[in-house]
């Protein structure tokens, strides 16, 4: 009996502390409202997932694989993906000002400050190095922009 709960409270351990693959919440309003409500960056991408070219890349976003480095990378982030394609991704598009897709937008700790806003595609390399620096979620004293408006803040 004890051997069978030291074996089950080891597989229950395990189980635990597995590494998760990264979960994309599909609404902003959610989304925003964990970061609001936590201490962790939101990274939202906005995307049309059945184009080659208005798309990111889908081994990126590390949906199928909680152990690579990918993955390791979105760990400190909330995680927000828009299919703009549809009606509701065009109402979110529209509110971040996306014209041209994929955009890939970094919204501060507190969630009331872009950080980091990129249209087009990006490479492996460049997301890399995006996630690594902005992973703290604190803003640059340099510049700002307000999530709602997308306006540049001094």
């Amino acid at each position: 009996m004890i051997n069978f709960l030291a074996t089950a409270t080891m597989a229950i351990t395990m189980i635990a502390t597995a590494p998760k693959a990264p979960q994309w919440e599909q609404s902003y309003g959610r989304a925003l409202e964990a970061t609001r409500s936590g201490q962790d960056p939101l990274l939202v991408v906005l995307d049309k997932p059945n184009s080659d070219d208005a798309r990111i890349e889908p081994a990126l976003l590390s949906e199928d694989n909680a152990d690579s480095d990918a993955s390791k990378l979105l760990s400190p982030y909330h995680l927000c993906h828009v299919d703009v394609t549809t009606e509701y991704g065009q109402k979110v598009a529209k509110a971040f000002h996306a014209t041209q897709f994929p955009q890939v937008t970094i919204i501060d700790k507190t969630g009331s400050v872009v950080i980091f806003k990129k249209s087009g595609q990006i490479d492996k390399d460049e997301w890399d190095k995006m996630l690594a620096s902005h992973k703290s979620g604190e803003r640059p004293a340099s510049h700002a922009f307000c999530p709602n408006c997308q306006r540049q803040q001094f």
